[in-house]
């Protein structure tokens, strides 16, 4: 049967917890790049997609090809991450400082990941690759993308956030909680079955969700306020671990944590596990 069963999906979510605290901070690095820079690569997708159709939804119904790619290649997501550890230490498979140490060095090679899709991106609109379109029908597509990011680096740091002091703080934190609380239900229900379409389909809805609503998720937030302040837009990275990568952070903690990971443990863990 296809369909696993609730029970068997917390033990596996254990397991996959336990398992992932033992891997290498090699392999945790070179999964979470390619993780990271494949959210990078989905973000323009969607960018370039809504600009396209002038409707962003249809770049939301495209984003989750990445995240389905991490899913079957069995990489590394620390917001994933964020719900499947503390699942695998309060079962006692793992400790607490090894989850702290994975979800360390796959955030940083989650952010290397997005920084390189960022540059590479960047590179490309100066390399003289992408110049104005021959046929006068207006500046390349990527220029019209890479104008969106750097509106969206100023707003989502500083106009939203900084200019609100301890309330765009909080702001920042509770979209952070309802951005994980999709993106886990997105993994826990590629979980659910065991084929390739099945995890796809399953994954799929959440992270349109959580991409249509523009909440705050971590892994696509280092690609867009790291491309920010590559592309020009003025905002010092500085002001971006503090008003946006910070709050979003611990909020995608919470999130993954307290709403998925918390509340599957203690509905459906079976006391063999």
């Amino acid at each position: 049967m296809d369909y696993v069963l609730p029970n068997e999906l917390v033990d596996s979510m254990i397991g996959a917890g336990a398992k992932k605290s033992t891997l290498s901070p090699k392999q945790l690095l070179l999964r979470g790049f390619y993780s990271g820079s494949i959210l990078g690569l989905a973000v323009i997708l969607a960018l370039t997609c809504g600009i396209l159709t002038k409707l962003p939804f249809v770049g939301s119904l495209l984003f989750p090809f990445g995240f389905a790619s991490i899913v079957l290649f069995g990489m590394e997501l620390v917001t994933g991450n964020f719900a499947l550890l503390p699942m695998a230490c309060w079962a006692g498979k793992t400790s607490w400082k090894a989850t702290f140490v994975n979800w360390g060095w796959v955030w940083l090679g989650n952010w290397a990941g997005t920084a390189a899709v960022a540059l590479f991106m960047a590179l490309s609109l100066t390399s003289g690759t992408m110049d104005a379109a021959a046929d006068n029908i207006g500046p390349p597509i990527w220029d019209l993308v890479a104008q969106k990011i750097v509106a969206l680096n100023q707003i989502n740091v500083e106009k939203k956030y900084e200019a609100l002091g301890g309330l765009g703080f909080f702001l920042a934190f509770l979209r952070g909680v309802l951005a994980n609380w999709l993106v886990c239900l997105g993994v826990t229900m590629a979980s659910v079955s065991k084929s390739v379409p099945g995890k796809i389909i399953g994954c799929w809805l959440p992270i349109v969700a959580f991409q249509s609503m523009g909440m705050e998720h971590i892994v696509v937030n280092q690609f867009l306020h790291t491309a920010g302040p590559i592309l020009g837009s003025g905002v010092s990275m500085g002001k971006v671990f503090f008003w946006n990568f910070l709050p979003v952070t611990i909020g995608n903690i919470v999130g993954g944590m307290v709403f998925i990971g918390g509340m599957l443990y203690g509905s459906h863990k079976t006391s063999t596990t």
